[in-house]
C-alpha cells in the first residue's frame, strides 16, 4: 500500500489575516515576515531563507536567483510590504543588513507555523511553508475573475508545464470550474 502525501494546503483570506494578526500581537517578527514575503513574492522557502535586510530595505523590487530553477526573478514589492519590512527590522533591533532575514531551519518553521495557525484559531489545514506561494496562486486566481489566462501567467510564473499541474497544485476543484459556467443573469431576452 502506498502512503498518500500530504501536500500544503492553501489559506484563505480570512484565515491569512488572522494568523498574521496573531503573530503580530505575539511579536513572532520571523514568521511575520515569512507569511508576510512568502505570499507577496511566491517564493519557494529555499529562496526565502536567502533574502537578507538589503535586498528589500528601501527597495521596490526584490532581485533574486530562484535555487531551484536558476531563473534570476525580478519581483515588484508594494509600497506597503516595504514599509512593513522596515518596522519589522527596527522592532528586531536593526540587525546588520547582510543578515538573512528568516534564519531558522524549515523543519522549525513548519513545526512552529502550526503551532501559531492553532493560536490563531486555524484548525484543520494543512500548514507548511509551502502554505504561502499556493495562498498567493489562489488569491491571484480569485482576484482575477477565476480565468483560464490566470491559470495560464501563474502555471509560468510557477515553472508548472501545464494548467492541468496549476489546477492541482492549486486544488481547484470541479465544482469551482463548473461554477464558472453560471451564466443565468447574462442573457436578458
Amino acid at each position: 500500500m502506498t502512503t498518500k502525501l500530504k501536500s500544503a494546503e492553501h489559506l484563505e483570506e480570512q484565515e491569512l489575516n488572522k494568523l498574521l494578526k496573531y503573530l503580530y500581537q505575539n511579536q513572532k517578527w520571523t514568521y511575520y515576515i515569512l507569511v508576510r514575503l512568502g505570499v507577496s513574492t511566491a517564493l519557494r522557502y529555499s529562496d526565502l531563507s536567502r533574502i537578507t535586510w538589503e535586498m528589500v530595505l528601501g527597495k521596490q523590487a526584490l532581485l533574486i536567483k530562484e535555487k531551484k530553477t536558476g531563473k534570476v526573478r525580478e519581483i515588484p514589492l508594494q509600497e506597503e510590504l516595504v514599509e512593513i519590512l522596515h518596522k519589522v527590522y527596527l522592532k528586531v533591533g536593526s540587525p546588520n543588513v547582510q543578515q538573512v532575514i528568516i534564519p531558522l531551519h524549515i523543519r522549525t518553521i513548519n513545526k512552529q507555523i502550526k503551532i501559531h495557525a492553532m493560536g490563531a484559531g486555524i484548525r484543520g489545514k494543512r500548514i507548511s511553508t509551502h502554505t504561502w506561494r499556493k495562498t498567493f496562486g489562489r488569491e491571484v486566481w480569485k482576484r482575477n475573475g477565476q480565468t483560464e489566462a490566470c491559470l495560464v501567467r501563474l502555471s509560468s510564473l510557477f515553472n508548472h508545464s501545464s494548467i492541468s499541474i496549476t489546477r492541482l497544485y492549486l486544488s481547484i476543484t470541479k465544482e469551482e470550474v463548473d461554477n464558472l459556467y453560471q451564466l443565468q443573469d447574462l442573457f436578458v431576452y
